[in-house]
C-alpha cells in the first residue's frame, strides 16, 4: 500500500463515522495504519480535519509504567494544586506516538491525575478535563468520560481493539465492586487486575465480537487498519446493562468446581452479556461501596479456597507463606520477587464470586 496522506486518512475517518463538531476520546496505534506520509503529525491533522474547528480530541497521557520503572509511575512535576485545575506537567505519557503528538501540540491541555491524565485539544478541552482532579480513582467520578457522555461524544479506536478502552473500568469504580483492586491513595491509582483477570484484556477478540454483535461498535478501514467507533452513550449503556445483570461479568473466574479454564468462563460470560443486552437496557440498582484499599496477602484465618481450580498452591517468600491464584494477576508488591509472582497473583477469596457461587459442602 502506498503511503496514505492527510486527505486519505480524513476521508477514512469520515467514512468510519466521525462528524464535524464531535468530541472524541481516542486510543491509537500509528504502526497499525500502515505507511502514512508525515507520520503521526499527519494523522492528528486528519482527525482535526474530520471533526472540524468545533470538535475536541481527547487522548491518554498515562504515566503508569509501574512494572518497568517505578520512578516513572507519576507526573513527578505536578502536585495537583494548580489554580486552574489542570496539570502543568511536561512529562510524556506511554500511550504511543499519536497521543504524544497531541500532547505536544500548541494549545493542548492536560487533566490533573498523577498516573492517568488525559490530554485534550479543541474548544471543549478545559471543560472535559478539569473535573478529573476531583476523581479519587483513575476512572471515578469527574473523569473525562463523563464529560464525553454529556456531549454525546465518540470513542475512536484507531488501529486498536476494544481492550485498549480504559473506561471498561468505569462501572467497576462507580459501583465499587468487591474485586476493585490495589489502591494507592496518594496517586489516586488503581491496579485493577490484582484481584482478577479482565475478560477484555485476556480475550480481546471475544469482547470485540461482543461489542459488534451488540451493535455498539462500528468498524471500517482507516489506512491499513481495521479501526472502530462507538458512541460513548452506547458504551455506557451497555456497561450499565451487563453490570446490572452480573456485577462480576468483566472478571474471569473458574466456571465450576472441576474446570479451571478461564476461556470457558469468558465464552459463557460473553453469551450472557449479549442475552442481557437483548432484553433491553438496565441500570444497577445499588453500589457495593467496597472501600478503596490496598490488597494485602491473606492473614491467618482468612478464607483460602484450596478446592478452587484456580488455586496455585503456596509459595514461601520473605514475607511468609503466600497462597496464589491463577485467576488473579501480578501484584506490584510481589512482582519483583520473580518466579510465580510474575505469572499469577495472591488469593483474594473473600472478594471473589467463585467463593459465593461454590460454597463449601
Amino acid at each position: 500500500m502506498p503511503p496514505r496522506g492527510r486527505n486519505d486518512i480524513a476521508h477514512d475517518l469520515t467514512s468510519l463515522g466521525l462528524r464535524r463538531g464531535d468530541c472524541v476520546m481516542m486510543h491509537s496505534s500509528l504502526s497499525a495504519l500502515g505507511p502514512v506520509d508525515g507520520g503521526a503529525e499527519t494523522v492528528v491533522d486528519a482527525i482535526r480535519d474530520a471533526i472540524g474547528p468545533d470538535g475536541t480530541l481527547i487522548v491518554p497521557a498515562f504515566r503508569d509504567n509501574l512494572w518497568e520503572t517505578p520512578d516513572d509511575f507519576t507526573n513527578s512535576d505536578c502536585d495537583c494544586t494548580s489554580a486552574d485545575g489542570l496539570c502543568p506537567s511536561g512529562q510524556p505519557g506511554f500511550q504511543g506516538v499519536i497521543a504524544e503528538t497531541v500532547r505536544r501540540r500548541p494549545g493542548s491541555l492536560r487533566s490533573c491525575h498523577p498516573t492517568h491524565s488525559w490530554v485534550a485539544l479543541g474548544p471543549d478541552a478545559r471543560d472535559v478535563l478539569v473535573g478529573h482532579r476531583r476523581s479519587p480513582t483513575i476512572c471515578g467520578p469527574g473523569n473525562p468520560f463523563e464529560a464525553l457522555l454529556a456531549r454525546d461524544g465518540r470513542l475512536l479506536l484507531l488501529g486498536v481493539a476494544v481492550n485498549s478502552v480504559t473506561l471498561w473500568h468505569y462501572y467497576e469504580e462507580k459501583l465499587r465492586v468487591p474485586y476493585l483492586g490495589h489502591y494507592w491513595p496518594a496517586e489516586r491509582h488503581h491496579n485493577h487486575c490484582v484481584t482478577g483477570r479482565r475478560i477484555y484484556y485476556e480475550y480481546p477478540g471475544i469482547m470485540q465480537d461482543v461489542c459488534r454483535s451488540a451493535g455498539i461498535l462500528h468498524t471500517a478501514p482507516v489506512g491499513k487498519s481495521t479501526s472502530a467507533l462507538m458512541r460513548a452513550v452506547d458504551f455506557e449503556q451497555f456497561l450499565a446493562t451487563v453490570m446490572a445483570d452480573d456485577p462480576f461479568c468483566l472478571v474471569l473466574r473458574p466456571p465450576d468446581r472441576d474446570c479451571g479454564d478461564l476461556a470457558v468462563d469468558a465464552l459463557r460470560k460473553a453469551a450472557r452479556m449479549l442475552e442481557a443486552w437483548s432484553r433491553g437496557p438496565r441500570r444497577p440498582e445499588h453500589a457495593f461501596d467496597t472501600p478503596l484499599r490496598r490488597i494485602e496477602a491473606p492473614a491467618e484465618g482468612d478464607v483460602v479456597r484450596e478446592d478452587c481450580p484456580a488455586f496455585a498452591g503456596y509459595h514461601d517468600s520473605p514475607g511468609g507463606r503466600l497462597p496464589l491464584c491463577r485467576a488473579n494477576d501480578r501484584h506490584p508488591d510481589y512482582f519483583r520477587l520473580g518466579g510465580p509472582f510474575s505469572q499469577c497473583g495472591l488469593t483474594t477469596c473473600p472478594d471473589c464470586s467463585w467463593h459465593r457461587t461454590f460454597p463449601k459442602t
